[in-house]
């Protein structure tokens, strides 16, 4: 029933309205329903790209474009033309088709090279065509690493010398497109290095050169180890490692404690790489131990002596050698390589912030740490680096406050909204067109309607005047008389007859409800001001007014009444004020 109720109300409206009224409002409804349709089917539409092929040379996309044309294939380009999207449905079907016609004609051959061979190739393009296709090979390797998009490498390899003194060592230089600023390390750069290394015969990883798409060499030579600058090298790096663990140590403690972003931490660490070897022999006489014991006897009778009165002897004669061995200790000590001589920490540790009105305002208050606080965490930090206060280690623990302000985002360039994109400017153009067109028609019939009223008014006699003679008589005829209270209810209370007639009848429409006549003004003359009329001149003047404030509220219905009268075969005999 409602819903009857509305199409009723807006039947009710829409026959209310003149012909351009009309005209108008078809013509905006029309053009916002073609903009909504619009909108939806071109998003219902929507096709989600994909790419097809990425990081083409110009010829190979050229082909390739061409291929789609004849394929009757929707496609886009894009990063200047080398990279073909496609309809995600139909990637892999297309790339498929596509390769099978050879396309694309990549710029790196491999051992693909070799699937035809030539009877009358000469050594020279033998050897040449197994460069290439091992720099192909090595390329399409190192591409699909993580972190390279594309890479390109080249080998040098020298011819043989007779002899051997005067043999060049093969060389090769690799370029890398990245995926990001620091997409390889220098361990995966290394790994590079080594893998080409490999594949050539007599090439060493020193002699193989990695530099990025900017030019920047990005590969380091190895050094040996044994080598005063490989000894050097070693131990820096040794040093750096043995700083950041301690530093990682100490920062994820303060951490845990004041919170992330609260504390920085940095670790100093001196190490003594100096190589020692001690040999300690320690001897012990008291626990001494005989080693070797030699002894010998000797019986013998002596002769007589020419002396009186010697008698006869007997001569006895012994030796013994003895060795002993004393016990010793011999000790070798060989101190540690990189061990920690000293250790210097400095830390700079936040306050806190509390939010205090001042002044009526709300306002951030520094609040800096308290020396019990400080002192736990110089000992938490002592714990972690494993002070030692004889080797002259030294912690530095500073509260100051941070810098939390948050640095203003870069401007980046402001992306047009969907509104603007290119699809919806024809949109909108089409919408704008519509909408012209409408103005120029509601014009055109606007014009016209008032041409037609101005004609109209120019074909009317203009009422005539009553002249001062006129005026007199009807002074003197109507002297001593005035209305009574009855003539001066007797107005007319109903529309003319005229304007009753049907549309069809060439009349003007009355809504249904009728007009209200207490909205038309009362007459122009003022019976205190104006002679004394009589009866049928007030009527005729109060017809009059009403007829006139008729037409100026209703000028289309007005138009139609006058065209009406002129209209008509025996026109009647009006008078005119």
């Amino acid at each position: 029933m409602a819903k009857s109720g509305i199409f009723g109300q807006a039947s009710n409206f829409i026959s209310k309205l003149s012909l351009l009224q009309k005209i108008v409002l078809f013509g905006v409804t029309f053009a916002v329903l073609f903009g909504l349709i619009y909108i939806v089917v071109k998003t219902s539409n929507k096709v989600e790209y994909a790419v097809l092929f990425s990081q083409l040379e110009p010829n190979e996309a050229g082909k390739i474009v061409e291929k789609l044309k004849e394929k009757k294939i929707n496609y886009k380009l894009e990063d200047n033309g080398t990279t073909i999207l496609l309809d995600k449905n139909k990637v892999y079907d297309t790339r498929v088709s596509i390769a099978a016609e050879g396309l694309p004609e990549s710029g790196v051959v491999g051992y693909e090279i070799f699937d035809k061979t030539n009877l009358g190739m000469s050594e020279f393009v033998q050897k040449l065509n197994f460069r290439r296709a091992l720099e192909g090979e090595l390329s399409k390797t190192i591409s699909s690493l993580n972190g390279v998009k594309k890479a390109r490498v080249h080998i040098v390899i020298p011819e043989k010398a007779l002899f051997e003194k005067e043999q060049k060592q093969p060389t090769a230089s690799v370029t890398l497109q990245l995926a990001g600023e620091n997409a390889l390390s220098k361990l995966n750069i290394r790994g590079i290095q080594n893998l080409v290394a490999a594949s050539v015969e007599g090439l060493t990883p020193n002699n193989v050169t990695v530099v990025d798409h900017r030019g920047k060499i990005i590969s380091e030579s190895e050094l040996d180890p044994n080598s005063l600058l490989g000894k050097t090298q070693t131990q820096h790096e040794q040093q750096i490692r043995v700083e950041q663990y301690l530093t990682n140590k100490v920062q994820s403690l303060l951490d845990g404690v004041l919170g992330p972003g609260n504390s920085e931490v940095r670790v100093s660490a001196d190490l003594d790489f100096t190589q020692i070897e001690k040999t300690i022999t320690d001897f012990n006489p008291d626990k001494q131990v005989a080693r070797r014991e030699q002894s010998t006897s000797n019986n013998a009778k002596t002769v007589d002596s020419l002396q009186y009165p010697a008698p006869n002897r007997t001569v006895e004669q012994s030796n013994t050698i003895a060795e002993y061995e004393i016990p010793q200790t011999i000790e070798k000590i060989v101190n540690g390589v990189g061990t920690i001589k000293r250790i210097t920490v400095g830390a700079l540790i936040n306050g806190t912030y509390k939010v205090v009105e001042k002044d009526g305002k709300r306002q951030v208050e520094y609040i800096p740490r308290t020396e019990e606080e400080i002192k736990k965490l110089e000992e938490i930090v002592k714990n972690a680096v494993g002070f030692d206060p004889n080797r002259n280690d030294q912690i530095s623990i500073v509260n100051v406050p941070f810098d939390t302000q948050v640095p203003e985002p870069e401007v980046l360039q402001p992306t047009s909204p969907w509104y603007l994109q290119p699809e919806y400017l024809r949109l909108w153009g089409l919408i704008a067109a519509i909408l012209i067109i409408t103005l120029v028609i509601y014009l055109f019939f606007h014009s016209r309607h008032i041409k037609e009223t101005a004609r109209i008014a120019m074909a009317l006699p203009e009422p005539r005047k009553l002249l001062e003679e006129e005026k007199v008589d009807i002074e003197r005829e109507l002297e001593g008389l005035r209305p009574t209270e009855e003539q001066m209810l007797f107005l007319p209370t109903e529309i003319p007859e005229q304007l009753l007639l049907t549309e069809e009848a060439g009349g003007v429409s009355i809504p249904e409800e009728g007009i209200d006549l207490s909205i038309i003004k009362k007459p122009s003359i003022k019976l205190a001001e104006a002679p004394l009329l009589t009866e049928e001149a007030l009527m005729k003047i109060e017809i009059k007014d009403k007829i006139k404030d008729f037409i100026e509220t209703n000028p289309t219905d007005a138009a139609k009444l006058i065209r009406m009268y002129l209209t008509q075969e025996e026109p009647q005999k009006r008078e005119t004020y």
